[in-house]
């Protein structure tokens, strides 16, 4: 054998194993939100009647990576709630039942529309995932459209008007 060839399965072994790493990752990165350390904003159990999301808030026609806030989404009991990172309390709750929503198009930068009367017309980005910040990724794009529907779902289980 041929230094050449040698090389060639040496590098053909370094890519295969940083594809399965790469797969790896993608699988199981962050599946469950990790408690925010605020009270009433712990993690739940996959299938429980309330659910906490990641979350990114933005207004109204604000882009999310420099005007979004980050924290975590919580619906649970009929009311649904934003707690911002580094906050001592929640930034707002509001009942579910006075809470209008819906998906965005599939070009808009939030996943989510909500609109009530305390909050006023917002965006939002939910993931049980690491929400990125300034880089985007396909892949977990396509995954927030899933815990978008989830979202709504939920959502409309604790009486809030959710958009077909």
């Amino acid at each position: 054998m041929t230094f050449v060839t040698i090389l060639l399965w040496a590098v053909q072994g370094l890519v295969l194993l940083v594809g399965v790493y790469f797969l790896y990752r993608v699988a199981t990165h962050g599946r469950r939100v990790r408690a925010s350390g605020a009270p009433g904003f712990a993690a739940v159990q996959p299938g429980a009647l309330s659910g906490t999301w990641n979350a990114v808030v933005t207004d109204e026609g604000s882009h999310p990576s420099f005007s979004g806030r980050r924290g975590h989404v919580r619906v649970d009991n009929g009311w649904i709630g934003f707690h911002a990172d580094g906050s001592p309390q929640p930034t707002w709750i509001v009942p579910a039942s006075q809470v209008r929503g819906g998906r965005n198009t599939m070009f808009a930068m939030s996943e989510v529309w909500l609109e009530s009367a305390q909050t006023g017309r917002i965006n939002l980005t939910v993931s049980h995932e690491h929400i990125n910040g300034f880089v985007d990724n396909d892949f977990k794009d396509m995954r927030e459209r899933r815990y978008a529907h989830e979202f709504l779902l939920m959502l409309g289980r604790h009486g809030a008007h959710v958009a077909p």
